[in-house]
């Protein structure tokens, strides 16, 4: 037998048949194993769906046009093949492809065969037109003839899935078919030219007999010699136009066919079936293990539900209706989580999530599966340290009013907060509690604060119970470490009496509220009870008194005191800078009808001023005059001054046997200086 082509049918024939007979050997020792005993699918069919679109994607049982088996239906296309290797043959070519995809991507599960297109077209598109034939899921080598010789050939090759979806091409390959050495011109050698029996197998070079030159039928098995055909004389691939049978047609038998694999009991009943990567069992499953990628369990649109896995991942899902639930476990992120849905149908539907991992389970409740809806949600999780409650207006996002919870072993902290920045915090821990407030960040450019302060504690050194109001503080500029407060303490055995204490550099008392603004134009009134009085030692009079009076020969200039005769005194004023001035003094002038006597003061300090008449006790043209002079002055706020007393004594004098100036030091002298509020 020389012709090329057939030799490789032959050898086709032979790898098959040693291929299906291992095949019926890993059945029978399968057999002697424990079987499905007492399942089956009386009538119908069981259907896997899509999860997600509701789709059939595997029918088990009966099939629409009345026969049984496992049938795979749809799918997602797979991804590309990886280039497959193209090497010259007579008058055709070889394509090889190693059974791997592009980008070493992974196989997927449901990934059958590729098939193979050739066209003379560079960069063409497969289609029905270019198809001739198919490589396996494992990969193998597909003969391509015939083909022209001389001519340049493109092969790609594209995946098919279990249920018959093509994916995307491979990268394009392409090869020359070789030209057969050493044959005569088509039609040079006729029958009658070659004696009978004058071609023998030696003369017949290897593959020169193909297929298409053998008639149909015509080789039968006693054409075969015992064991002349060998695996090694078989190809990688044998397409069948029916089936194998094992055993007895009519009772216990193993066929393989395009359908894929089947069992038959002695009945001739139909006890398991492999197709496509899947099977089905009828009667009972026994066995202390049982091991498979995906397990479902009822039938839409009644309750259904779902155990899938592989090596990285356990998937169960149950679902009625649109309403689902799901556990799963995942080895690569190390998580087991719960996830239940109200509607899968409805992206905006409620969905609730549990989750544990790495030492620490969350769980979220969402009124929405959809994150832009931006929905009220519900997260938690807990640690070793630590558990969390977080309550948010709009899906895990700050830009709305949210709420949490946090406790750690020694502290208790729940924060309320809005979009604009600010919070309301309360803290509990050992030895105290308080409720903080954060305002809002400046939108003027003024520095950022801590939050304000509410705390309940015992207060050091009296232990009296104390509430204690703290400000806001800003974090940088002039104001900052600077606070106000307002402690607020009861009595106790140590100190028999409540004390309030309030610290701020203004303290402002005004109108109420009308309407939400202050009231500036009605009277009111701060008013004390009978029992109480107000001590206010910034306010508290200063007064100096003169130790000596004036002496001599007076000519009508101001003159200042000496600090021995009539001390100076200091000052400060209040917030409002207004001061009252009393000068009291006794004397008088009568050395002429209009003689005068003055005693003033002159200021230094925030401001000078001098001493005069219309700022002075005055006497005119008297002998005694005794009596005390008030005034009222601005000065600037809260600062400081030093009064100076003055007389000015416009002529006569306090000596001789009869002086005209006389300063009776026996009455008051003194100027007393009071700042206002």
């Amino acid at each position: 037998m020389s012709d090329p082509r057939l030799q490789r049918q032959v050898e086709r024939l032979a790898a098959e048949l040693a291929r299906t007979q291992q095949e019926v050997q890993t059945l029978r020792r399968a057999a002697r194993r424990p079987q499905l005993g007492n399942s089956s699918i009386d009538s119908g069919a069981l259907e896997v769906r899509d999860p997600d679109t509701g789709a059939t994607r595997l029918r088990i049982g009966y099939q629409p046009d009345g026969t049984v088996g496992i049938i795979p239906d749809g799918g997602d296309p797979p991804p590309a093949p990886s280039v497959p290797v193209v090497a010259s043959a007579p008058v055709g070519l070889m394509v090889q492809w190693d059974g791997r995809l592009a980008h070493d991507l992974t196989l997927p599960a449901d990934f059958d065969h590729v098939s193979v297109h050739v066209s003379g077209q560079a960069g063409f598109v497969p289609d029905a037109s270019t198809f001739q034939g198919t490589i396996p899921r494992a990969g193998g080598l597909f003969p391509v003839v015939p083909l022209e010789v001389g001519e340049t050939y493109y092969v790609r090759l594209v995946g098919v899935g279990t249920g018959g979806v093509e994916g995307a091409p491979s990268e394009e390959a392409s090869g020359v078919p070789d030209s057969v050495g050493g044959v005569p011109g088509p039609g040079s050698i006729t029958e009658t030219e070659i004696a009978d029996d004058a071609v023998t197998s030696p003369k017949i070079r290897a593959l020169a007999v193909e297929a298409y030159h053998i008639v149909a039928e015509a080789i039968e098995a006693g054409h075969i010699q015992a064991g002349a055909v060998t695996a090694a004389k078989l190809a990688g691939e044998i397409v069948l136009a029916s089936r194998l049978i094992a055993g007895d047609p009519e009772a216990a038998r193993v066929e393989i066919g395009t359908f894929g694999l089947r069992g038959y009991n002695s009945a001739g009943q139909l006890v398991f079936a492999v197709a496509d990567g899947d099977a089905a069992f009828s009667g009972d499953i026994t066995g202390s293990r049982i091991v498979g990628s995906r397990f479902t369990l009822g039938t839409a649109p009644g309750p259904t539900g779902v155990i899938e896995g592989d090596s990285a991942a356990v998937v169960q899902r149950v679902q009625v209706g649109e309403t689902r639930a799901q556990i799963a476990a995942n080895s690569t992120s190390g998580q087991a989580n719960f996830l239940a849905a109200s509607d899968v149908s409805n992206p905006s539907a409620p969905l609730a999530g549990f989750a544990a991992q790495g030492g620490t389970v969350l769980f979220a409740l969402d009124s929405s599966a959809t994150v832009a809806d931006r929905l009220p949600s519900v997260t938690g999780q807990a640690t070793s340290t630590y558990a969390r409650l977080d309550l948010w207006s709009q899906r895990n996002s700050v830009d709305g009013p949210y709420a949490n919870l946090v406790a750690t072993p020694n502290r208790a902290t729940g924060t309320w907060g809005t979009a604009s920045g600010s919070q309301v915090r309360i803290d509990a821990v050992e030895d105290w509690v308080g409720i903080s407030a954060l305002p809002e960040p400046s939108t003027v450019g003024q520095p950022g604060s801590t939050p304000g302060t509410i705390y309940g504690f015992r207060r050091s050194g009296t232990d009296a119970p104390t509430l204690s109001v703290q400000s806001p503080m800003s974090t940088s500029g002039p104001g900052a470490d600077r606070r106000s407060y307002l402690h607020v303490e009861g009595a106790n055995t140590n100190r028999a009496y409540t004390v309030m204490n309030s610290a701020a550099r203004l303290h402002i008392i005004q109108g109420e509220l009308v309407d939400g603004s202050t009231d500036r134009s009605t009277d009111g009134c701060v008013q004390l009870a009978d029992t109480h009085s107000i001590s206010a030692p910034r306010h508290a009079p200063v007064r100096t008194d003169m130790v000596a009076a004036p002496s001599g020969t007076f000519s009508g200039t101001w003159t200042a005191f000496s600090n021995a005769a009539y001390p100076a005194i200091s000052f400060k004023t209040g917030w409002s800078g207004r001061v009252r001035i009393t000068i009291t003094a006794a004397a008088g002038n009568t050395n002429t009808p209009n003689a005068t006597i003055h005693f003033g003061f002159g200021l230094t300090g925030a401001s000078t001023i001098g001493p005069a008449v219309s700022r002075a006790w005055n006497a005119r043209s008297t002998a005694m005059q005794c009596a005390s002079r008030v005034l009222y002055m601005d000065l600037i706020a809260n600062a400081d001054y030093t009064l100076t007393p003055h007389y000015n004594i416009s002529s006569g004098s306090t000596t001789g046997s009869n002086p005209t100036v006389v300063i009776q030091d026996t009455y008051e002298h003194s100027i007393v200086v009071e700042p206002l509020t």
